[in-house]
């Protein structure tokens, strides 16, 4: 770790040559200094290796690169976070950039948190390369609390991303199994954070752009264009499952979210060629449980109509 360092940024990548050069430069150009670059090469066959050793070469940042087999991302990313030493941690994927005052704006916004223990992070918005805002700005000035109320109190659309601090997220990820999802494809970030969003733990979000989103449509390495096919289903179903019972506890204040995620934890159920049975065993509220078995029906009518 360089000694001056607070921050550290991960980038999960997996032949992406083609556009690492795009996070490069960004991070080059950050009016903020004090941070490293920790590269997980998630087992690549093109020309990344060589790529990063001509970054490590021009010493303009401080780099850790680490190369192992193809894990995918959500492994990938984790295996990373393990490695951080710095006091706080922000993912920038291998074809993001960030604007050039994005780290000053969340190192400022995240010190200014007292009692950090009892909050994962500060969450910006993305623009795209037009400048324009990714979905929609957060309730008034920006507001405290966790991600269930922004999606779904507040109804805030578009990505999001930020800066995390390592503490408290550790805390967490040393309490979950990551690595029963060891080649199951994509998986979504909600299978943990909705794990600690549900504890309480809150999220300062901000009405600042802190991400620029490049939306590469013939990108075939691209996550964004391959998640919701193939093996990947797993992973959406496991999504919805998180959901269910993560947040079981707030049924009564969000039915009409949870009865969704149930009806798309059932039909993902039904892609994935499980059994009836699994579609209440994996629940575990009682009551979510007996939803389950009243809605069956509907979501397999739906199913029928929408399998691909």
């Amino acid at each position: 770790m360089e000694k001056n360092s607070v921050i550290t940024v991960i980038t999960p990548t997996y032949n992406r040559a083609h556009t690492l050069d795009r996070v490069y430069e960004s991070l080059k150009k950050q009016s903020f200094k004090q941070f490293m670059w920790i590269i997980m090469d998630d087992g690549s066959t093109d020309s990344t290796s060589q790529l990063v050793q001509k970054y490590i070469d021009e010493n303009s940042i401080p780099i850790e690169y680490y190369k192992g087999k193809n894990r995918h991302k959500f492994i990938t990313v984790f295996e990373g976070i393990k490695k951080v030493k710095t006091p706080y941690f922000v993912i920038i994927d291998s074809d993001d950039s960030w604007p050039e005052n994005s780290f000053e704006i969340l190192y400022e916004e995240v010190c200014s948190i007292e009692n950090q223990d009892q909050y994962i992070g500060v969450i910006g918005h993305s623009a795209d390369t037009e400048g324009n805002l990714v979905g929609s700005y957060f309730p008034e000035n920006g507001f405290i609390g966790s991600i269930l109320e922004m999606r779904y109190k507040y109804k805030v659309k578009g990505d999001k991303n930020g800066i995390f601090i390592t503490k408290s997220y550790q805390r967490e990820l040393d309490k979950f199994d990551y690595l029963i999802y060891e080649n199951k494809g994509y998986i979504p970030q909600s299978v943990f954070f909705t794990i600690y969003d549900a504890k309480g733990l809150k999220t300062k979000f901000i009405n600042k752009i802190i991400r620029t989103y490049h939306k590469d449509d013939n990108d075939s390495e691209s996550v964004s264009n391959t998640r919701w096919k193939g093996k990947n289903i797993f992973g959406l179903r496991e999504g919805y499952k998180a959901m269910l019972n993560n947040y079981s506890y707030q049924l009564f204040s969000y039915p009409k979210t949870l009865l969704r995620n149930l009806i798309g934890f059932q039909f993902y159920s039904f892609l994935n060629k499980k059994s009836l049975a699994s579609n209440i065993t994996n629940i575990n509220n009682p009551l979510i449980k007996t939803m389950s078995v009243l809605t069956l029906p509907f979501s397999y009518i739906y199913y029928i109509i929408n399998k691909r």
